[in-house]
């Protein structure tokens, strides 16, 4: 008669069962860390690619050259995430888009300053008018050629002058707590 694994585990003397035991409760927690560290590299991996196409992207449509020559290197050398601009770099960046789009900034100001998560966070709020297909443009433009800045909040409602509408745009500078 053959001996099952039953009474073959039982056979073994206590310590080489314990042995066992403990190797493959080893060998399932280096599994589990394994597929628990893949997913987020995998999405690390992920996030840059869509970067590099972004940052194609925009050199392709032909964005002003210094901020061109500036990505340029940082795509080509290493995949290190994008600088946020400073508030006041933006705004200036913020207001010659919306004159290329035709697109009247009144005012612009500098909001808020958060911390949380290992993230920066700087608001900043911007008053604006012109015709609805120019402030669609020139939002586009924002979204495209500011990659660590994104559009928290805005109000659209019409202005007195007939086909013109105003804007009330709140931008926020997305930061990591290091520097490069």
């Amino acid at each position: 008669m053959k001996p099952g694994i039953r009474d073959a585990l039982a056979a073994l003397p206590a310590r080489q069962l314990n042995l066992m035991a403990i190797g493959v409760v080893l060998i399932a927690l280096a599994l589990a860390w394994s597929v628990g560290l893949r997913a987020p590299l995998a999405a690390h991996a992920q996030q840059r690619k869509a970067l590099a196409a972004l940052e194609a992207r925009a050199a392709a449509a032909g964005v002003d050259a210094p901020q061109a020559a500036a990505s340029a290197p940082a795509s080509a050398a290493s995949s290190a995430p994008p600088v946020a601009p400073a508030p006041l770099a933006l705004i200036a960046a913020v207001s010659r888009s919306a004159a290329h789009a035709g697109v009247t900034v009144s005012s612009a100001a500098q909001g808020a300053r958060q911390q949380f998560a290992g993230l920066r966070l700087h608001t900043l709020d911007i008053s604006a008018s012109g015709s609805y297909p120019a402030i669609v443009a020139w939002l586009a433009d924002i979204e495209t050629s500011q990659p660590t800045v994104g559009i928290i909040q805005f109000t659209l409602a019409p202005d007195d002058a007939g086909d013109k509408r105003r804007i009330l745009l709140q931008l926020a500078i997305y930061d990591t707590e290091e520097k490069p």
